[in-house]
């Protein structure tokens, strides 16, 4: 791209006064207005609002009105670039006098901005150099300037270069995700801001909880949780007030001059009381406020632990400015935070556990902010569509499992951005709701944000700690925009406080389990921590209000995921319940997401919205039938976004969607299937379709769009399923001790096996009558199954029935010896198996009985996740697999049906279409082969009267015959030419087999084109 008229000229202009420039003679205003400000906008930015829109979507937000008085306080960046309300990067300015290629304190500057707000990129400048910092890369203070630049550019070479500026800060690549670009293909170093405060905030529990229990030998654990919660949440409040102008900069930082620290602390807390008023400083009782805190300001605390939190938020210590933080990005630090339990050992030590739920799920995952911001939109925007200020008084929104409120402070940002821009289209009628701070910029005033807050939004967590760090995510989201001046002016004028006291709407209990409980668990015999496990939660009286008038317009969050086998460990009464009390807990293995998503619908009023994220796997599941049929019945399903593969949740595998319901009967509803996420974040580019509510059902719910609906819409009345022309399809076999069970082959000498134990890392030499090849599924391809050196120790033997049975102890020991006492030497971990469940006489067995008698059968396998068709076939059965993600499925074609017809039909390119569109995607390409899929696959039934049928199904059988013996010889080619002549005849047979599958399914030929299309990408 050629550089704009408008950067010729810039660069011209500079370059005829740069000597006088650099001597000082332009100030750091002037530079802005003359150069940076053209140079921004000829990237197209609308640098100075000229299409006075609000502030609510402006491109540019200009920070340098941020006036902050204390000189050791560093002012706000110069500018802030945002794209539909949301920061993208910062410039900092600097006037040409300043040398930016080699300025410390510059550089750190910009990158603690970037770094602190947790943004890829952000730039330093003062025209005369352009230098681009990596902000991924936490910023210390002595940093040479060289350090984390990745890009430089001297206004010399701003032509030349333009275009590859262009393709990074231009208001169009922006938008287009080339700033996310940069973040994925870059190597990240260092650590990011919320894992850095993660880190520090983590070290202060540790080290606070060990403190107090040794200073107070009487405290509880609960109050201990509670007392370090609060300490650590009220010293970060107050010192975010700081940077934002709120508090006196360092009021923290100077009490460390005083003895008695902890006690000083409390003296500022009180008065915070009296500014602020909230549940995170209420020491004092008060009408209507009752259960004031009188337990943690009279605690022991050393001087020497809080010292150690005071100076880490402080200059050189801090590389933290707070007043660029987002409050969002302090919700994903206390959302990682609370996964974790302050425990009180017998010995009185603190001991810091994860908490059990969070300890199965494998971790916390923060819901990225696109996917709220995108929730938000869908569900409170659509409530709030055509309607006017006076007329949503009644508007609730819940967050039914709120965590950290990482939903319930966007939604609360969503209701202000939307009231401020109500009252600017009548500005007479509100004029007492906001105020103008400049040109072509508003704040509502303290008031109407505390009102709005009350009003609106509401939020209930089984966690105390979590429904605590809501309140303090939500109170620092009042606080913006406000400064010392005003707080002041509040409570002199209006003698008014600056905060609401938020305990009637963020409310603390178990969103699933109310009073009914204690008609199925007498109380007096639950013991005091099973009590507060249980939480119970009484919505019609907690929000009576709310409740009587029919429940809550919107329904939002991103409910927990724990499959209910792992709940049963902790949580078994509570389980009991939901069975009980919920028509989608009522069977099956289900996972509790889906009874939120029932309860969800309960808690919604007439017309309602819920938008949830969660896993889409309840849309296939069996354990998903109870509550796919509850939305069916009520027509709720309004709108569903599919990720298919892509990871919304970093760092997990986790397949999810945005689930929309409304509480109104849907005559058809909105899909869309994404396929790059990046591309839908940014874009929101996606394939999209309207499905009819006819087609939604307790059913699987497989939603196809486009063309790809029509002929999957042909292929579905065909009534022979692959269930329906097979004895059995089964899983692989469970041993629950895999390790042991499964040896690998060394070497052999006569009926000996020499294997390898992966369990005691030793060589053994065993029998081989008992011993099996065993594939995993990455070992099956079309047609052929790979040799292994994987061997399986099977002790069972045939009976005369046909079934399995464990070869007794005494048989065992005396005809395998060898296999005997392999496994004698490892009882104890096979008796310890599924928390001893094999103790006894068969320990020695498999703790899944699936599948034993007929393993050893002929049999068609495929894996359980695979690219594509994958199916093969074992001949003599001698061949063996396991179940789960590694394993496979096993299918036994009855004997009247050709078992090479059969194949033929499984791997050929239209049943992988049809499979691809009933299945589940995963990550890498990969679909679910399961049971519950493949089952599903229509069969052609060859009527053997029709001539021609029957000579297609004969022509498939001898060329199915075929593929087997080409892959056989492919195996055994040694040559390259070989090879390729072997290949070439593969794919060959391949398309006579997919051409003659195309016949008998009667598909056309633009049919067979879109199956072809979709195969080759």
């Amino acid at each position: 791209m050629k550089a704009p008229d408008t950067i010729i000229k810039l660069v011209e202009h500079f370059h005829s006064s740069i000597e006088l420039y650099r001597a000082g003679g332009i100030n750091e205003t002037q530079t802005r207005i003359e150069f940076i400000n053209p140079f921004f906008a000829a990237l197209g930015w609308d640098i100075n609002n000229e299409r006075q829109i609000s502030d609510i979507y402006k491109d540019v937000v200009h920070e340098d009105s941020l006036k902050i008085s204390d000189a050791n306080k560093a002012k706000a960046p110069d500018y802030s670039f945002w794209v539909g309300g949301t920061r993208k990067f910062f410039v900092e300015a600097k006037k040409p006098a300043v040398n930016v290629g080699n300025n410390m304190s510059a550089a750190f500057q910009v990158r603690r901005y970037g770094w602190s707000a947790k943004l890829p990129l952000s730039i330093l400048t003062d025209f005369e150099e352009f230098a681009v910092y990596d902000c991924r890369i936490m910023p210390n203070k002595n940093d040479s300037p060289l350090i984390a630049r990745i890009k430089h550019f001297h206004y010399t070479k701003y032509v030349e270069k333009w275009q590859e500026i262009y393709d990074l800060f231009s208001k169009e690549a922006v938008l287009n995700g080339s700033l996310e670009r940069f973040a994925e293909t870059k190597v990240k170093a260092g650590i990011t801001v919320d894992q850095k405060f993660l880190q520090e905030i983590e070290i202060w529990r540790e080290n606070l909880a060990a403190n107090i229990v040794g200073k107070n030998p009487q405290i509880q654990q609960r109050e201990l949780n509670f007392a370090v919660q609060m300490t650590i949440n009220r010293i970060v409040f107050l010192r975010i007030c700081e940077d934002r102008g709120i508090e006196p900069y360092q009021q923290l930082y100077n009490l460390l001059k005083f003895e008695n620290f902890y006690q000083e602390l409390g003296r500022l807390f009180i008065n915070a009381d009296y500014r602020y008023n909230s549940g995170l400083f209420h020491f004092q009782g008060e009408k209507g406020r009752e259960n004031p805190d009188d337990f943690t300001l009279n605690l022991t605390i050393d001087d020497a632990i809080l010292t150690l939190i005071i100076r880490k938020l402080y200059p050189p210590e801090s590389p933290y400015e707070f007043s660029v933080i987002p409050v969002e990005i302090l919700g994903q630090v206390y959302e990682q935070f609370l996964g974790k339990v302050i425990q009180i050992s017998a010995s009185r030590q603190a001991v810091i556990e994860d908490k059990p739920e969070v300890r199965k799920a494998g971790g916390v995952y923060y819901t990225p902010s696109y996917i709220v911001d995108y929730i938000i939109k869908q569900t409170i925007g659509k409530v709030l569509e055509n309607k006017k200020p006076d007329k949503i008084q009644d508007i609730t929104i819940i967050d039914p499992a709120c965590g950290s409120g990482s939903f319930l402070i966007v939604a609360y940002q969503f209701l202000l951005d939307w009231y401020l821009e109500q009252y600017l289209q009548n500005p007479q009628k509100y004029k007492n709701k906001f105020y103008q701070i400049s040109d072509h910029q508003w704040r509502l005033t303290a008031s109407e944000r505390k009102q709005i807050l009350l009003t609106h939004i509401y939020g209930v967590d089984i966690d105390q700690q979590a429904v605590e760090t809501t309140k303090l995510s939500l109170l620092l989201k009042v606080l913006e925009g406000e400064s010392g001046e005003t707080i002041t002016r509040q409570l002199q004028l209006f003698k008014e406080r600056a905060l609401p006291d938020l305990d009637d709407n963020i409310q603390c209990g178990n969103t699933l389990i109310d009073a009914e409980f204690y008609q199925h668990n007498q109380l007096n015999f639950l013991d005091e921590n099973t009590a507060y496990r249980v939480n119970i939660f009484d919505w019609k009286s907690a929000f009576s209000v709310i409740m009587k008038r029919g429940g809550f317009d919107v329904v939002i969050g991103n409910p927990p995921y724990i499959r209910i086998q792992a709940l049963k460990e902790w949580a078994a009464l509570e389980v009991e319940f939901y069975k009980q009390q919920y028509v989608s807990a009522s069977k099956g293995n289900y996972d509790i997401y889906v009874v939120f998503v029932e309860k969800g619908l309960e808690l919604l009023r007439k017309d309602g919205y819920l938008g949830f994220i969660l896993p889409h796997k309840f849309f296939n599941a069996q354990y998903g039938e109870s509550i796919r049929k509850l939305i069916a019945e009520g027509k709720y399903l309004h709108k569903i976004v599919h990720f298919g593969d892509q990871q919304v949740f970093p760092k997990v595998s986790t397949y999810t969607c945005l689930l929309f319901l409304r509480k109104s009967q849907q005559s058809d509803l909105e899909m869309e299937k994404v396929t790059d996420l990046i591309d839908w974040k940014n874009n929101h580019n996606s394939q999209t379709g309207i499905i009819n509510h006819s087609l939604v059902s307790s059913s699987a719910w497989n939603f196809i769009l486009g063309e790809d609906a029509k002929l999957f819409a042909k292929l579905q009345p065909i009534k022979s399923r692959l269930e329906d022309v097979t004895e059995r399809i089964f899983q692989g076999i469970k041993t629950s001790a895999d390790k042991i069970y499964i040896v690998e082959e060394l070497s052999r000498e006569d009926n000996l096996i020499q294997v390898f134990s992966k369990q005691k890392q030793i060589a053994y030499w065993l029998e081989s009558n008992l011993l099996h090849p065993l594939i995993k599924g990455g070992d099956s391809k079309r047609y052929y199954l790979s040799k292994t050196n994987k061997l399986i120790i099977f002790p069972y033997m045939l009976k005369n029935n046909g079934s399995m049975e464990l070869i007794s102890m005494n048989t065992f020991a005396k005809e395998y010896p060898l296999n005997w006492n392999y496994l004698l030497d490892n009882k104890d971990y096979l008796e310890s198996r599924e928390n001893s469940k094999m103790l006894g006489e068969n320990w020695y067995g498999y703790s899944r009985f699936q599948a034993l008698n007929v393993m050893a059968l002929p049999k068609i396998f495929t894996p359980d996740i695979a690219t594509g068709s994958s199916f093969t076939w074992d001949k003599t059965g001698e061949i063996f697999f396991t179940g789960g993600v590694a394993g496979g499925y096993g299918i036994l074609v009855k004997s009247i049906y050709s078992w090479e017809y059969i194949l033929g039909l499984l791997n050929s390119q239209v049943l992988e279409f049809y499979l691809k569109k009933l299945s589940t995607s995963m990550r890498g390409g990969y679909y679910s082969f399961e049971s519950r899929f493949i089952r599903n696959l229509p069969i052609k039934i060859i009527d053997n009267s029709q001539i021609a049928e029957k000579q297609k199904h004969d022509l498939i059988v001898n060329l199915v015959q075929q593929m087997l013996d080409l892959h056989q010889q492919l195996n055994q080619a040694n040559t390259p030419p070989t090879k390729r002549m072997i290949q070439q005849q593969i794919q060959a047979t391949d398309r006579q087999i997919n051409q003659l599958v195309y016949e008998l399914y009667e598909l056309t030929d633009a049919e067979i084109t879109i199956i072809e299309s979709i195969q080759s990408t």
